[in-house]
């Protein structure tokens, strides 16, 4: 018996970019606007298709990280119903003195837990690598995760909820390693998948 471990979020329901505006496309519907800022991307789903996470750009506001001076970018959520909600949950922000508060900015590849209760993202504070977060919706605690490239949450199967992600590990020399990790849901290590994007698909469709 095959284990379906990744799924969809709902077929032919999607959502998309266009001139910095976010669209959710319904199945079998015509699209709906969603925002008009013209400063929006990287939309994503929850596994319901009731909320859409995206990132929006803040040109005026700027914030110098290990990376340069970066936009400090804001994280909304809005529904995908005509008329809905449309709120920021999280803004970018200087390093706190005296504290383990760490500079947040550039903001990417924002992805919702299964229960739409956390956000994972990918933020840009350092010259070498992103790293990646998790904000909880109900604390507003955002916390550090580790370095990396690539998130992807898993909707189905044996491990739902938990991630995949790409992560960027420093050597003791000079130089990089990437590697794709499987995380639980809160982001901690259960064990490496491989070095290859076919072996992540390899992995979704593993014999257990």
């Amino acid at each position: 018996m095959v284990a379906v471990l990744f799924g969809t979020v709902a077929v032919g329901q999607t959502v998309s970019i266009k001139d910095g505006k976010v669209f959710y496309t319904p199945k079998d519907a015509s699209a709906i606007q969603i925002t008009s800022s013209g400063l929006d991307s990287d939309p994503s789903l929850s596994l319901n298709t009731k909320l859409v996470v995206f990132v929006r750009r803040t040109p005026e506001a700027k914030i110098a990280t290990g990376a340069g001076l970066l936009d400090t970018n804001e994280l909304w959520v809005a529904d995908t119903k005509v008329g809905g909600d449309t709120h920021r949950i999280l803004v970018g922000h200087h390093e706190a003195p005296d504290s383990d508060k760490l500079s947040l900015a550039g903001f990417s590849s924002p992805k919702f837990s299964t229960d739409a209760r956390r956000v994972y993202f990918l933020a840009q504070i350092a010259a070498t690598s992103e790293h990646l977060f998790v904000l909880d919706s109900r604390s507003q605690q955002v916390r550090f995760i580790c370095r990396a490239l690539e998130v992807e949450v898993i909707h189905s199967g044996e491990y739902a909820g938990f991630l995949v992600v790409l992560k960027d590990i420093p050597r003791i020399m000079p130089g990089h390693v990437c590697r794709y990790w499987l995380l639980d849901l809160d982001g901690k290590d259960v064990g490496e998948i491989g070095e290859k994007e076919s072996d992540v698909r390899a992995f979704k469709t593993r014999r257990f």
